[in-house]
């Protein structure tokens, strides 16, 4: 009976190509859609589900309160790691771990035989000598217990090993840094993709002097805690208020001059609080992130629009197969008086949909296989589907595509298979009004879907848009940003004046960070102004006399930094600081700073020369907060981390071979590197731009394959108006108007779904845009264009059977059947 089933099913594929190819494209491009959706969502949820005690590892966070705001912070100070074992039993063990974000360079060196590698890494961490034994990257040689017990010990990865020493056993080789000499005590495995800790190499972290240092108050290293069995991670953040009262209330105190009380009545504060770790990469969006995360957001659009397309995909078989139910009814009635049950005609159809599910998932393997390397780009991911590389797959795939056929193929199954005999057989088939309820609710469905689709596009294209041409507060165009300025030692200087020299440079200027790049870091720094007990708190940075101009910083008031004055004392504020100070006069005013940045406390006494207008200082998610401008000399807390050099448009090829020849010629050793300013401006939204881009190509896949339907909709709407269009042609009707008359069926069913999904979308691009502190406003004109989108999409795929169906003689119409 099946192998019967089979043939009959296999012919009728043949019989009718054309139905059947559209069937088996629209089909096959959903399930390739939706796989590699699932792909791209599987490998997200994967991350960091690796480690044996993933379950149990909390990272401990901050949420540092200003009186005025407060920031989230993924790195807290180090001392409280040496506490909280001792101080906590539900903590089994805790580690620390730091080091460069994934932007920062570091240059290593190999002396191979009188030969100097030199390469430049972004993949170094430091950690504490327990790091192998909290998280699983196993160790292919060296001994866990002592990898990085030792001060200047370091572990490596495979491909690392393989990179700097071939061959060779890496063990005790000693490479340099610019940190210190470290001896290679251990190789690890390469450190899986779908893990937010990436390292090429791993440090101990009781190399530095400032390990020993009590600090409960700087951020430092981030701190991972395993708990014991059965412990509550609850329970273990409520104590982190006494801790901080037990531990930091006595250096802020020492630090700031006023009472912990005091200090937290002004609105100050430091919540801690612990992150599961199988979390961090979709849900943490903190300041010092070890790379930018993922965006749990993201995923659930991409659940949605998979299922989406798959139930679009599903949609379109149930109206072709509709459309076809005229010819396929003879056939029915044919089999009926021959004998034939209702179950068997079911399982003929299913047996129909089931095979064309089939062919579809080979022809979506195949697709699957061409597209991975253009979605891996796009998706910056190293995807791969190999049905074989787990025992499950296979199984798994076999059950999706049996569920897709018998749900693509119930409605069907069940509608023709219930035909009457005797009517079909007299050559009269009419439609049920609950048959074409139900066709034209999936019409409304799928566009509606569509809509939906076409409007998030273009709101996320509006926002990349904004972001793009936004002012920012400074000039990012034509700005060359040198990395690494230390690397010049004590011939800094030179370097700038001899590249300020070279033709087609307007200026140079150094800071200790580039104001809204992805690696942007502003220190926190405290004022008090003088004769108050009010603290300030805000963020700072660093940058030279020639910085502001630059990057065209706009003062509003005062003066920026100068040659002609001694401003080592001199500090410069942005509006959002004087606000926060409540000073109406700020132009001179003193204030008060109590650092130990040289190992022992000083109180510095500063002065306000300038106020800058505020800037876009870090990413637009961001609201702008207080920032303080330091000139460089002994009392800053931080260096020189950037060189930026405004070059004119033209020649600029030849410019900056010129400015990498004096930088060869000064440090011949150490590697020139170089980005653009607007480049690095444009990283720090990769992720909304890659997901956007994404989310563009499945809209436009889910309007196709909607298109698809609708195309076979057309086709039966079309049949069924057969002898009426005949008549409305004997009557004197044109061409057009028997277009319109089957056009605007469908126009009434897209504006319905239009209306269904303004509200839906609204909501959607509401929540999405709430991410962003400067975002654009939604505008009933993307919905309308979503719409007319719609409805133009629409009108071009019912064109063709109209145009048909009205250049049919109506002599031939009206002896239809």
């Amino acid at each position: 009976m099946f192998k019967n089933y089979f043939k009959i099913a296999l012919r009728n594929l043949v019989k009718h190509k054309v139905y059947s190819l559209i069937n088996i494209f629209g089909l096959s491009v959903g399930l390739a859609s939706c796989i590699l959706i699932l792909l791209h969502v599987t490998d997200e949820y994967s991350y960091d589900n690796f480690h044996e005690k993933g379950d149990r590892i909390y990272r401990m966070a901050l949420e540092r309160k200003y009186p005025d705001h407060s920031i989230n912070y993924a790195i807290v100070p180090h001392s409280f790691a040496d506490v909280m074992h001792d101080d906590f039993p539900e903590i089994e063990a805790i580690t620390r771990v730091g080091g460069n974000n994934a932007n920062a360079t570091t240059v290593f060196r190999y002396d191979d035989n009188g030969e100097m590698k030199i390469f430049e890494e972004t993949g170094f961490l430091l950690a504490d000598s327990n790091f192998f034994k909290v998280f699983d990257f196993p160790l292919i040689k060296g001994n866990i217990d002592e990898a990085l017990l030792k001060p200047n010990s370091m572990v490596i990865t495979a491909s690392s090993a393989q990179k700097y020493f071939g061959d060779d056993d890496p063990l005790q080789k000693v490479i340099s840094t610019d940190f210190g000499d470290f001896t290679i005590t251990g190789v690890c495995e390469d450190v899986p993709q779908n893990s937010h800790l990436k390292f090429d190499f791993i440090g101990s972290w009781n190399t530095f002097p400032f390990a020993q240092n009590i600090n409960y108050i700087a951020f430092s290293m981030a701190i991972y805690t395993v708990l014991h069995e059965g412990a509550s991670p609850e329970e273990l953040e409520a104590k982190f208020p006494q801790m901080v009262e037990t531990y930091a209330a006595s250096q802020i105190e020492q630090r700031l001059g006023v009472s912990f009380k005091d200090y937290t009545a002004a609105g100050n504060g430091y919540n801690y609080f612990l992150q599961p770790l199988r979390d961090i990469h979709l849900k943490s969006h903190l300041e010092a992130e070890f790379e930018p995360n993922g965006n749990i957001t993201y995923v659930y659009i991409f659940i949605s629009i998979a299922v989406f397309i798959l139930v679009i995909a599903c949609i379109n078989f149930m109206n072709l197969a509709t459309s076809r139910s005229s010819e396929r009814a003879k056939e029915v009635g044919v089999r009926k008086v021959m004998g034939s049950e209702r179950r068997q005609l079911i399982s003929q159809f299913l047996i129909e949909s089931i095979l064309i599910s089939t062919i579809s998932l080979i022809l979506a393997l195949v697709i699957i296989q061409l597209a991975l390397p253009s979605f891996n780009n796009l998706a910056n991911k190293e995807l791969s589907f190999n049905l074989f590389a787990n025992a499950t797959i296979v199984p798994a795939l076999l059950i999706f595509t049996l569920v897709v056929g018998l749900l693509a193929g119930s409605y069907p199954a069940f509608v023709l298979s219930g035909f009457n005999p005797v009517t079909v057989m007299k050559g009269k088939l009419i439609s049920s009004a609950k048959g074409a309820w139900l066709r034209n609710g999936l019409v409304v469905f799928q566009f509606f879907i569509s809509i939906v689709l076409i409007a998030g596009s273009l709101l996320i294209y509006s926002q990349m848009e904004f972001i793009r041409n936004k002012s920012l507060g400074y000039n990012k165009d034509h700005v060359l940003v040198i990395q690494r300025p230390g690397a010049l030692a004590e011939s800094g200087d030179a370097f700038d004046k001899e590249v300020m020299n070279l033709p087609n440079i307007k200026k140079v200027g150094r800071a200790s960070t580039m104001p809204g790049a992805a690696s942007a870091f502003f220190f926190g720094i405290q004022f008090q102004p003088e004769g108050s007990s009010e603290v300030l708190t805000t963020k700072g940075m660093v940058m030279d006399d020639h910085f502001a101009e630059t990057i065209n910083f706009e003062m509003i008031d005062g003066r920026s930094f100068s040659e002609d004055f001694e401003d080592s004392l001199s500090i410069i504020l942005n509006e959002s600081a004087v606000k926060a100070l409540g000073v109406k006069d700020p132009i001179g005013a003193k204030l008060v700073n109590t650092n130990n940045f040289g190992g022992q406390q000083q109180v510095i006494t500063y002065t306000i020369i300038g106020i800058v207008k505020d800037f876009n200082f870090q990413s637009l998610r961001d609201e702008i907060s207080p920032l303080v401008i330091m000139h460089p000399g002994e009392n800053t807390p931080v260096n020189f981390g950037f060189i930026a050099v405004k070059v004119g448009p033209q020649d600029i090829e030849q410019t900056l071979a010129a400015i990498e020849d004096k930088w060869n010629q000064i440090a011949p050793e150490e590697p020139f590197k170089y980005t653009f300013f607007d480049e690095d401006l444009a990283a720090n939204y990769r992720s909304e731009q890659n997901s956007g881009k994404i989310f563009g190509i499945f809209t436009v896949l889910a309007i196709v394959i909607a298109c698809i339907g609708l195309f076979g909709l057309a086709a039966y709407t079309a049949q069924q108006r057969t002898k009426e269009i005949g008549v409305r042609k004997a009557l004197g009707a044109s061409v057009f108007n028997v277009v319109l008359l089957l056009s605007k069926e469908f126009t009434k069913l897209i504006l319905i779904a239009l209306v269904i999904a303004i509200p839906l979308a609204w909501y959607g691009a509401d929540k999405w845009l709430q991410s962003f502190a400067y975002r654009v406003d939604i505008n009933i004109t993307i919905f309308i264009i979503a719409g007319l989108s719609a409805i133009i999409i629409s009108w071009l795929t019912v064109s063709y059977h109209a145009f048909k169906a009205a250049m049919v003689n109506p002599i031939k119409s009206l002896k239809y059947e």
